[in-house]
C-alpha cells in the first residue's frame, strides 16, 4: 500500500493506494486440466506466489470437483500446495495415453462404419 498527503491549504489529506489485479478464472475444464491450470492468468496478474495461486484455484472450482482432493484441501502441505493440487488434478482429470487412442479409434470406427 502506498501512502502520500497532499497539504494544499494548510490540511493534510493522506491519499492511500491499494495495488492488487483480480484474476477472472474461466471454469475448471475436466477435458483438459493442464490447459485450465497453465501459469498465464497468474503471470498476467502478477500473481506468482504459490500460496496466492493454490487459494485462487480453491476458490474457483466446484465443490464435487474439491470432494476428490479433499485430503489436500483439509491438510494442505506446508510447500508446493499449488504444486501438488495441480499435479492431483491432472492426474484425476487427464485421460491416459490408452485412453486417448481409444477415443481416437472410435471416433475413426464412427466415421467409417
Amino acid at each position: 500500500m502506498n501512502e502520500s498527503s497532499d497539504s494544499s491549504d494548510g490540511k493534510t489529506v493522506s491519499h492511500s493506494e491499494v495495488s492488487c489485479i483480480a484474476v477472472k478464472v474461466p471454469p475448471f475444464w475436466r477435458e483438459n486440466p493442464t490447459i485450465w491450470l497453465s501459469q498465464s492468468q497468474f503471470i498476467t496478474s502478477g500473481n506468482v506466489q504459490d500460496s496466492t495461486k493454490y487459494h485462487t484455484v480453491v476458490a474457483s472450482v466446484e465443490t464435487e470437483i474439491l470432494s476428490q482432493v479433499s485430503d489436500i484441501i483439509t491438510s494442505p502441505p506446508n510447500n508446493d500446495r499449488y504444486k501438488t493440487l495441480k499435479e492431483r488434478l491432472i492426474n484425476i482429470f487427464s485421460d491416459s495415453e490408452e485412453r486417448r487412442f481409444k477415443k481416437f479409434l472410435h471416433k475413426i470406427l464412427q466415421k467409417i462404419g
